[in-house]
């Protein structure tokens, strides 16, 4: 564990519980290394990877509670393949843990048929393939490396958007979360939400429509120090992406929180482990402040 705090936060990683390639120990020990002030697991609908180091307390690092929801397609409300990011609610709340365990369900049943469609389509892909590959909760890394290694020359690219809104295999869950579900959900568990990676959803029109929408059900945070453009993690794309946020993050009166994204060198190659430096920590209590 580093001796001096370098004043940085990361409030969005993921593990091997989710759609992550390293065990959640391994997460959390390399940013205390590296002196993150505080940190959050941000799994897919599932608190696995913090009950899997034992919870919150006792950590090297300062780790809040934490998970990625996905948001029900409203494409009128601009919502369309939404995530939303919860932090700070009570770990042993059961309406929140029998619902992210119906939404995992869901998301089972989701990938199974989105992997249907893909070898239906022509791609080298059975579903035995694709669960191997996940300790927990199956997500679309884990459907694209069944396929690169059982398939090599396959542009990654293209299987991404052949999941993605208007691909051939994009399969909306059944019982995903609405947004305003998604902030009750987790403003009752004595949490607070935020809106995730604006900079990523090009697929929604009119991201004002989003924001307006998410501001009325209650949402009070934006993802701003994000790697908004993935392709340029680190560089000025991203960084005047991050400045357009923070004004949007300020009109609207929201915490203005961050993180990358972490998955592993697999699936986020260009992200680098606990090299993330552009949140402050200070957002961190500015956030869990606005709890109920």
């Amino acid at each position: 564990m580093a001796q001096v705090s370098n004043g940085r936060a990361n409030l969005h990683l993921h593990t091997i519980f989710s759609d992550g390639e390293l065990p959640p120990a391994e997460i959390v020990a390399a940013h205390a290394t590296a002196g993150f002030a505080a940190i959050a697991l941000t799994d897919h609908d599932t608190l696995a990877g913090i009950d899997a180091i034992g919870g919150l307390e006792g950590q090297a690092v300062r780790t809040i509670a934490g998970v990625e929801l996905s948001i029900e397609d409203e494409p009128r409300r601009g919502l369309v393949d939404t995530h939303l990011l919860g932090y700070g609610f009570a770990l042993n709340n059961r309406r929140l843990r029998q619902r992210l365990h119906h939404a995992s369900e869901a998301r089972e049943a989701q990938k199974r048929e989105t992997v249907r469609r893909l070898a239906a389509a022509g791609f080298k892909v059975d579903w035995e393939a694709v669960r191997a590959r996940a300790r927990g909760n199956v997500g679309k890394p884990h459907i694209v490396a069944a396929i690169e290694a059982a398939q090599p020359g396959v542009a990654r690219e293209d299987l991404y958007t052949w999941m993605g809104p208007g691909g051939g295999a994009h399969v909306p869950r059944a019982t995903e979360l609405s947004l305003d579900e998604g902030v009750d959900l987790v403003t009752a568990a004595g949490g607070v939400t935020v809106l995730a990676h604006p900079g990523v959803y090009h697929h929604v029109p009119d991201l004002e429509v989003l924001f307006r929408t998410c501001a009325v059900a209650g949402v009070l945070g934006l993802e701003v120090t994000y790697p908004q453009a993935p392709e340029d993690p680190y560089g000025p794309k991203s960084a005047a992406l991050m400045e357009r946020f923070q004004k949007v993050a300020a009109s609207y009166g929201w915490v203005a929180t961050g993180g990358d994204d972490f998955h592993g060198p697999g699936v986020t190659p260009l992200i680098r482990l606990a090299g993330w430096t552009a949140t402050p920590a200070t957002c961190v209590d500015e956030l869990l402040a606005r709890r109920a």
